[in-house]
């Protein structure tokens, strides 16, 4: 199952919407949000690893078309976009 989830930075008050992260019930071939920041604008975004493409390590900035750094998973220290301190994760529920 996916997990609904949040961010927030008690720094600056930054906070993300909503973002949904893993897979649901028809499994990751169909969807599988990965967590993702662009190391140029600094935006914080989803991306659908079950894509098929040709390099998959290839995903671009929706802002700035940058390439994006994926996050292992919510364990590892996610960046403000803002202020660069790290951000809380507040986990919403989960979806199927």
């Amino acid at each position: 199952m996916g997990s609904r989830v949040r961010f927030r930075c008690e720094k600056c008050a930054f906070g993300t919407d909503e973002l949904a992260v893993g897979w649901g019930k028809a499994g990751r071939d169909s969807y599988w949000g990965g967590l993702a920041h662009c190391p140029e604008c600094r935006a914080l975004t989803v991306v659908n690893l079950a894509e098929a493409r040709a390099n998959k390590r290839d995903h671009r900035c929706p802002t700035c078309k940058g390439l994006l750094k994926l996050i292992d998973g919510t364990s590892e220290r996610v960046p403000c976009p803002k202020c660069g301190g790290g951000l809380d994760q507040v986990v919403l529920g989960s979806w199927a």
